[in-house]
C-alpha cells in the first residue's frame, strides 16, 4: 500500500492556522477545537492505520448550529473538510487533510 497521493496543500491555509483556529474556537468554545499536534494526533487517521495525516484543525462541536456555522465559516475562507464520525472505517475515507478541518461528528 505504497503511492498514496493527497492533494496539494493550500499555503495561504497553512500560513493561517493560528487565525482559522482562533475562528473556529469562537465557533466551538471550550475544548471543541484542537490544534496542537500531540491533540490531534488521535484523529491523523482512521481504522486504516496504514496512511495517517495531520489535520489543519480538529474541531468538535456539539451542536447542529456549531456545525453549520463551522462548515459556512470555511466555506467563505476557502478551507477544506473533511467529516469524520468515530474514525473506525477501513477505507481512509476520513483521513484528514493537511491544510483542512477535521469536522468530527461524533457527538
Amino acid at each position: 500500500m505504497t503511492g498514496l497521493l493527497m492533494p496539494k496543500p493550500n499555503e495561504d491555509a497553512l500560513a493561517r492556522r493560528a487565525e482559522i483556529a482562533a475562528a473556529l474556537s469562537a465557533i466551538v468554545p471550550g475544548e471543541g477545537v484542537i490544534a496542537d499536534d500531540d491533540g490531534m494526533r488521535p484523529f491523523e487517521s482512521d481504522g486504516l492505520t496504514a496512511y495517517r495525516q495531520l489535520p489543519l484543525v480538529v474541531v468538535l462541536p456539539e451542536t447542529v448550529d456549531q456545525v453549520s456555522r463551522v462548515l459556512r465559516y470555511c466555506h467563505d475562507n476557502d478551507i477544506r473538510v473533511v467529516p469524520r464520525g468515530s474514525g473506525t472505517s477501513l477505507s481512509g475515507g476520513a483521513l484528514p487533510l493537511e491544510d483542512g478541518v477535521l469536522l468530527g461528528l461524533s457527538k
